[in-house]
């Protein structure tokens, strides 16, 4: 398996159509989550598709932080494998190229009703030597667990 990640602008009909069926999956753990096409096709400049050799496996969204007076911080925003392909490793070997070069702070949020979600990060954060820096907070008004972990 050879994970690379690269730019989803480069087939943004390919981006939309995986968006949308990452919202659909999303769904099933919150009513609330509809799919909205403009908001998706802002974002599309920051995603990168998770490719395993010439095969679009998925989708991470990522932002990086910077500041002078806060230490930085790496938000993975969404995260995505198709679900043919859940179970595989590729997950795994996407959030590895993805933090290959970080130092620092990794925040992401999970549904929290999605078990597997939360399993999988578990997973990722105790294979990869991760540390907890924080208790995941619940955000009861959108649903959602944000866990805080640390890179060395």
């Amino acid at each position: 398996m050879n994970i690379e990640l690269t730019p989803a602008c480069m087939d943004r009909p390919l981006f939309l159509r995986l968006a949308r069926d990452y919202i659909e999956t999303l769904a099933k753990f919150d009513n609330r989550i509809r799919w909205d096409e403009a908001t998706w096709c802002s974002a599309m400049w920051r995603a990168k598709f998770i490719m395993d050799g010439r095969t679009v496996q998925g989708f991470a969204m990522v932002e990086e932080t910077k500041f002078d007076f806060y230490p930085p911080a790496l938000y993975i925003v969404e995260f995505f494998v198709v679900p043919e392909e859940r179970n595989k490793g590729i997950g795994m070997e996407a959030v590895k190229e993805i933090t290959k070069n970080w130092h620092g702070d990794i925040y992401f949020y999970v549904l929290k009703n999605n078990i597997k979600a939360m399993l999988f990060w578990t997973a990722v954060a105790e294979e990869l030597g991760w540390k907890k820096t924080a208790r995941p907070e619940i955000d009861e008004e959108n649903g959602c667990r944000l866990m805080t972990y640390n890179v060395k």
